[in-house]
């Protein structure tokens, strides 16, 4: 069984991994920042498990009072998605889950990855009346582009 998020938009620190009813896991900061609260990680070898994955450092995240009543979003195909029983004590986000599949992807949300955004402007600097400028860079380091319509 393996915690990894070493991929594009992947966020998570696996803290323990041991035995599938009892991972622990930790938000990392955002770049140059003290807050955090998205994370995005894959689960491997856990097929027909029960698993439980407790996000121990959510209580200290930028807005902890949005984990009350949320369900986190997990994925076989990172396209289609559907929510997992989830929980949160105060301190503790808690995702609870069985996969159906060798693979699956947890997240905060359906994740919209720079891949998908440098589709979506390759796209758009396709059609007509539409430019392309880049304006600059990010903090860290992608492009800031503007798109000119018309």
């Amino acid at each position: 069984m393996r915690i990894s998020s070493n991929f594009d938009a992947g966020n998570i620190t696996c803290l323990a991994c041991a035995e599938p009813g009892d991972i622990e896991l930790a938000i990392n900061r955002d770049s140059n920042s003290d807050f955090y609260q998205w994370f995005y990680f894959r689960l491997t070898g856990a097929r027909g498990r029960d698993c439980v994955m407790k996000i121990v450092n959510a209580g200290g995240a930028a807005y902890a009072g949005g984990w009350k009543n949320y369900q986190a979003v997990a994925s076989y195909d990172r396209q289609r998605w559907f929510r997992a029983p989830t929980g949160y004590d105060g301190s503790t986000l808690t995702i609870r889950h069985r996969p159906e599949r060798d693979t699956v992807y947890y997240a905060y949300f359906a994740p919209y990855s720079m891949e998908r955004h440098h589709d979506l402007l390759a796209w758009a600097s396709e059609q007509p009346g539409v430019a392309l400028e880049c304006l600059g860079r990010t903090l860290d380091g992608q492009p800031l582009d503007l798109l000119t319509v018309g």
